[in-house]
């Protein structure tokens, strides 16, 4: 992004300035807003609102994004009604905090009688740039795409929040291959007292289109996604669909080239009648989480259900069924434990009792996968390494030593409290932990030899060589887009 020039706010100026100059060469107005943020160049309009490219002069020139109200209606009635959109659209990103697939809101506020909503700058393609240059996705893509979206998905609707506008132009692909969901510009809070109709056509779900809304109608416009990525179509300029028949309110054929488990999932994620549809992003995730067979006994554990099997493989010959069994009745406590042997034995580092970072670079990768796989969909998205890597990487963390990045990320998912490190037996493990606070036994305390520790957050370095594994290119990298 080129810092050299400043667009004017104002709609009927609009001229690029230098950077150097306080207020516009040509109409006067101020180009700073709330003297700090600096819009450098327009990058979309939609019915109420305008989007700007711009740095936050405060923090080092770091890129943000300015959205401006701009309605295009003069009707009162329809003013209104944007006016809350466009309120409510700060309110509930407030409300969401700082998950690490949401873009942040930096600043709301009103200067020169327009309203201005401020958030984090999300790097990276959207997924209808990646289909128009990669082609058509594979099913493994689309199960990744879904099992990254499913709990951000889960954890929006469990806020009592509708996106109404999940479509591939508001899913943005970061560099790490983590995604973003964007615009929440017609989201609606599910107590809101006014029910606009909002959506994008070949996207949005029928009852939408009416004017109902339900968590249902952001799981239709996901399965929606999931079909235009497998066939690589979109609509027309025109209006017409190739994948949609508006006679009989039908989609075409679903692909033969997916699994029949998959094609189930599709089908039930679009159908047109809402009762017949998924009810939950956790329901999705639970169908989709591989299969394996049910062993004939399991007693280390709880027997579990069809829909808590997740396809258990190991490179190592190790058994993951005790893990899965301790997950499946929310042990997070004895969980974490065998995780920590379980590390150990796919790294051949039983006789020693610690990892060391050489070990960690040589547990083989389907291990890995499984263990990260079994703790996010037995949470349902809440804990996991994935989860841990999302946030680490969301909170700005890279491979080189920043402590005080480090201590944020320990506080945002429980092991760290006013900057005090917290002894691993006073954390709560419980459904109630923050996000991404598990597993915790890779971060120190039981990595303890030669050492009498007992606090998280030492073994940052082995951290980020272990989440470094996950969606790295040279390992499945199928998994990750």
């Amino acid at each position: 992004m080129s810092w050299k020039m400043t667009q004017c706010l104002n709609p009927d100026c609009l001229h690029s300035n230098p950077n150097t100059v306080e207020r516009c060469q040509r109409c006067q107005s101020k180009l700073l807003l709330s003297d700090r943020y600096r819009a450098v160049r327009t990058i979309g309009s939609g019915g109420f609102a305008c989007a700007f490219a711009a740095v936050d002069e405060h923090r080092l020139r770091t890129p943000c994004v300015i959205k401006q109200f701009l309605p295009r209606q003069q009707n009162h009635e329809i003013l209104q009604t944007s006016m809350n959109l466009f309120k409510q659209e700060a309110h509930i990103l407030r409300d969401l905090g700082n998950h690490p697939q949401i873009p942040a809101l930096l600043a709301f506020f009103e200067q020169e009688q327009r309203f201005y909503l401020v958030q984090e700058f999300i790097d990276g393609l959207s997924l209808f740039e990646v289909l128009a240059t990669q082609g058509a996705f594979s099913e493994q893509q689309v199960r990744s795409v879904f099992g990254q979206l499913l709990p951000l998905l889960q954890f929006v609707h469990e806020r009592q929040v509708i996106h109404r506008d999940i479509k591939l132009s508001n899913i943005i692909r970061q560099p790490d291959s983590s995604l973003v969901l964007i615009d929440f510009g017609g989201s609606m809070a599910a107590s809101a007292d006014f029910r606009s109709i909002t959506g994008t056509p070949g996207y949005a779900a029928p009852e939408q289109l009416q004017g109902r809304v339900c968590p249902a109608s952001d799981l239709y416009s996901l399965g929606v996604i999931g079909l235009r990525l497998l066939m690589a179509s979109l609509p027309q300029d025109d209006g017409s669909d190739p994948l949609f028949d508006p006679q009989r309110q039908q989609w075409c054929p679903l692909p033969t080239h997916i699994s029949p488990e998959f094609q189930q999932i599709l089908s039930k994620l679009l159908q047109q009648n809402v009762e017949e549809r998924y009810s939950s992003a956790a329901h999705v995730l639970e169908d989709l989480a591989p299969e394996t067979p049910a062993p004939k006994s399991t007693p280390s554990g709880p027997v579990t259900t069809q829909r808590d099997r997740v396809l258990l493989r190991s490179a190592a010959g190790l058994d993951y069924r005790p893990l899965r069994n301790l997950l499946a009745a929310e042990n997070y406590r004895e969980a974490d434990q065998e995780t920590w042997h379980l590390l150990l034995q796919a790294a051949d580092r039983q006789a020693e009792g610690s990892l060391s970072l050489g070990s960690l670079r040589k547990i083989p990768q389907p291990d890995l996968e499984t263990l990260d796989q079994l703790w996010q969909t037995f949470s349902h998205g809440q804990f996991g390494f994935t989860v841990q890597k999302q946030i680490y990487q969301g909170l700005g963390g890279k491979t080189a030593f920043d402590y005080p990045l480090w201590t944020a990320f320990g506080q945002q998912v429980g092991w760290c409290v006013d900057r005090q490190w917290i002894n691993y037996s006073h954390l709560g493990f419980s459904t109630q932990a923050p996000r991404g606070s598990f597993p915790a036994c890779f971060a120190d305390p039981l990595n303890r030899t030669g050492f009498a520790r007992g606090a998280c957050g030492w073994w940052r370095v082995g951290f980020v060589t272990l989440i470094e594994r996950l969606g790295h290119p040279g390992h499945q990298a199928e998994t990750w887009l």
